[in-house]
């Protein structure tokens, strides 16, 4: 069963945060480093959250184009490291998989730590050749779609978007925001409707917010998108607040739900296993935002 058609039957969960339990077991610096250095710490997370219920599982590569590993001197192992990420995430998707339900590995690809619409100390070829080395590690290590995630500048998705298509014209794409404090706008400050109009919707299956968002936020950007995108929507909030519990996250990603706006649902910053499961047990109830 491809992407597609699982999305059809119902809503989708994403997984939770990787860095959180990565913290929460003692780690810091650079975790993409982990894939290579303590592969099995990175499995195991994935594990519970596929255990947990999640139908996604994320790559352990956000920060891992060389952009990002500059900060830790490690900008010249940006392929290996993203190759190591899926590689690992695909062997525990693929052992727990039926064929009734099949676990994806997603891409992920971070923003980098450049936004060229904002930086004064980048150019376009050196966020091209940053998302090149990740991108093509993930595909080479067998993902089944990319993520592009926490984005803020919509030139930086184009170039990812480009990068992704010189690889593959057959890869799925999913393209997440970060919204801003004020209500319908993304972080660069642009609305969402400028945001999505400056994407390249024709190459991108799915399109959504995930990081930080109130209850309130998350009604308006839905709606938002809705009036300019007939795209499936993804929606992956952080926790509101350190140590929500898991009744308390789902809350209003379950009124979304209900609503039908949704069709792959997670958690960023903060969550764990036990607000996916919360989270998984909510999706199943609920059908997903049509596909048309």
């Amino acid at each position: 069963m491809d992407l597609i058609q699982s999305m059809v039957r119902g809503i989708l969960t994403l997984d939770g945060a990787m860095g959180t339990q990565l913290m929460s077991r003692g780690k810091s610096g650079c975790f993409e480093l982990l894939n290579v250095e303590q592969p099995e710490l990175v499995a195991s997370i994935h594990r519970e959250y596929i255990e947990a219920g999640a139908d996604i599982i994320t790559t352990n590569t956000t920060c891992a184009d060389a952009l990002c590993l500059s900060e830790y001197g490690l900008q010249e192992r940006s392929y290996e490291l993203a190759l190591a990420g899926p590689k690992v995430a695909r062997e525990v998707a693929d052992s727990l998989s039926t064929a009734e339900r099949r676990r994806y590995v997603a891409g992920s690809v971070g923003p980098t730590t450049r936004n060229l619409t904002l930086a004064n100390d980048t150019t376009p070829e050196a966020i091209a050749s940053a998302y090149a080395d990740v991108i093509r590690g993930l595909i080479d290590g067998g993902v089944d779609l990319i993520l592009i995630e926490t984005a803020m500048d919509a030139a930086n998705v184009r170039i990812a978007v480009e990068q992704v298509r010189k690889l593959s014209s057959e890869m799925p794409i999913i393209v997440s925001a970060v919204l801003s404090r004020l209500e319908g706008r993304v972080a660069s400050g642009a609305t969402i409707a400028k945001f999505v109009e400056e994407l390249p919707m024709e190459e991108i299956l799915a399109v959504g917010f995930n990081c930080s968002m109130g209850e309130k936020q998350q009604a308006a950007a839905l709606k938002a998108l809705a009036a300019v995108s007939n795209k499936p929507v993804v929606l992956y909030p952080a926790l509101s607040q350190p140590q929500e519990a898991p009744n308390r996250f789902i809350k209003p990603l379950d009124t979304l739900m209900r609503a039908g706006g949704v069709n792959i649902i997670g958690g960023c910053c903060g969550t764990t296993p036990a607000h996916i499961e919360a989270l998984a047990k909510a999706a199943a109830r609920w059908r997903p935002r049509k596909i048309e």
